[in-house]
């Protein structure tokens, strides 16, 4: 890098002493290189170009000024500098010159030399640079993203200068990726960004943010290619059906290809501009409330925990005492692993008796006898709506209690 910046600066000195002009080789800042990146991307065909002004008689003041559009170079009108880049994929090395210095043909003379020096100096356009770069984006917000949250800033926006604010939209479905192992090594930045863009078939955008856990944003459209069978479906289950086989996928995907216990949480499609520290957060709640209630489940979606969410938000001194109140003698129930089965299969199935006993593979009797013990120990029939309703929110209270 160090040898490709001493041999720009030299070509830059060459084409001083042929032009007979002042030029420069300058190295953005953020905010600069900001500027730039969202400079080239207004008109991505084209480039954003500047308009060149020559002199020429007819005017009332003696000059008349022919507008031309110049390509490749960029006005910076608050510097009164020219900016060419000297890589239009990693723009924050550009040569400069006061505005006005340059001819049109010199301008063109520059931008030709420096697409043939692209073509032949391997240094001067690094083969992963805009990977690089495209990681240095990513890091740069998972670390503004850590400091908002530790601040408690969860409506803050995402600041003018960061680069990677071209990259999102406002229709973008976000996940929470973890990755539990003392032992199986972390997937590498790279590696895992490969593996995420062959799945969503389309660029994505992979934070980092703590060890070992990553926010994925990814573009509604990505989404939207994948169709159910289930045609009867309203708009809104048919997204969470979307979104639950989607992270089903993923989850498949990724667990294949490395060792170690991965978990994903996910909610709907946010503006990716807009309070993007409340939707980590939302992310991160939903992980720890589907962990505490799904305890088998790597999949959790906030729009199947909204029970789980309102339990969850309850204090847990007044946990304790709904508990010793209302379960009290009763609460080694759920210690049993077969009742606890059956439980949470009878009310995921909507207390259905015959579905119950299918999906349990057991007989109906049986499932009946095992409803009637329960009933005997609790004085609550669960085939009962409000009695189903209070063993319902006793079982979810003990369990995130069970896990405090």
């Amino acid at each position: 890098m160090e040898s490709s910046m001493v041999e720009m600066e030299h070509i830059v000195q060459k084409l001083e002493q042929t032009l007979g002009t002042s030029l420069g080789l300058k190295t953005l800042n953020d905010q600069e290189a900001a500027w730039l990146t969202k400079s080239m991307a207004t008109s991505p065909q084209f480039g954003d170009r500047i308009v060149h002004e020559e002199g020429a008689q007819g005017s009332s003041n003696g000059t008349s000024h022919k507008s031309r559009r110049v390509q490749g170079i960029y006005l910076h009108k608050d510097l009164g500098e020219i900016w060419i880049p000297v890589n239009q994929q990693d723009p924050r090395r550009v040569i400069v010159a006061d505005q006005g210095t340059l001819t049109e043909s010199e301008i063109g003379l520059i931008t030709l030399l420096l697409s043939s020096l692209q073509d032949t100096t391997p240094g001067l356009t690094p083969k992963n640079a805009g990977k690089v770069e495209e990681e240095r984006r990513a890091q740069q917000l998972g670390g503004w993203l850590k400091e908002r949250l530790q601040a408690g800033e969860l409506l803050a926006e995402l600041p003018e200068e960061m680069l990677i604010r071209t990259s999102l939209t406002e229709d973008m479905v976000p996940f929470l990726l973890i990755h539990e192992s003392e032992h199986a090594p972390t997937p590498s930045y790279k590696a895992l960004h490969r593996l995420l863009r062959s799945y969503f078939d389309g660029d994505i955008i992979l934070v980092p943010l703590l060890d070992k856990e990553w926010i994925i944003l990814a573009d509604q459209e990505l989404l939207d290619g994948i169709t159910t069978d289930d045609k009867e479906d309203t708009p809104a289950e048919g997204d969470q059906e979307l979104l639950s086989l989607f992270c089903m996928g993923l989850y498949e995907l990724i667990s294949t290809e490395w060792v170690g216990d991965f978990h994903i949480s996910a909610i709907p499609a946010v503006n990716a501009l807009h309070a993007l520290p409340q939707t980590v957060s939302m992310l991160r709640e939903t992980m720890t409330i589907g962990r505490t209630f799904q305890v088998k489940e790597h999949i959790h979606l906030s729009t199947g925990l909204h029970l789980e969410r309102l339990v969850y938000s309850i204090p847990e001194y007044q946990r304790n005492q709904f508990l010793r109140e209302y379960a009290a003698g009763h609460t080694d129930l759920f210690e049993d692993s077969e009742t606890l089965s059956t439980l949470e299969s009878f009310f995921e199935l909507d207390c259905n008796v015959s579905e119950t006993a299918k999906h349990l593979y057991i007989h109906r009797n049986t499932l009946l006898y095992r409803l009637d013990k329960i009933k005997q120990e609790t004085g609550l029939d669960v085939r009962s709506f409000s009695d189903a309703v209070l063993v319902k929110i006793t079982l979810l209270l003990y369990k995130v209690t069970k896990r405090k």
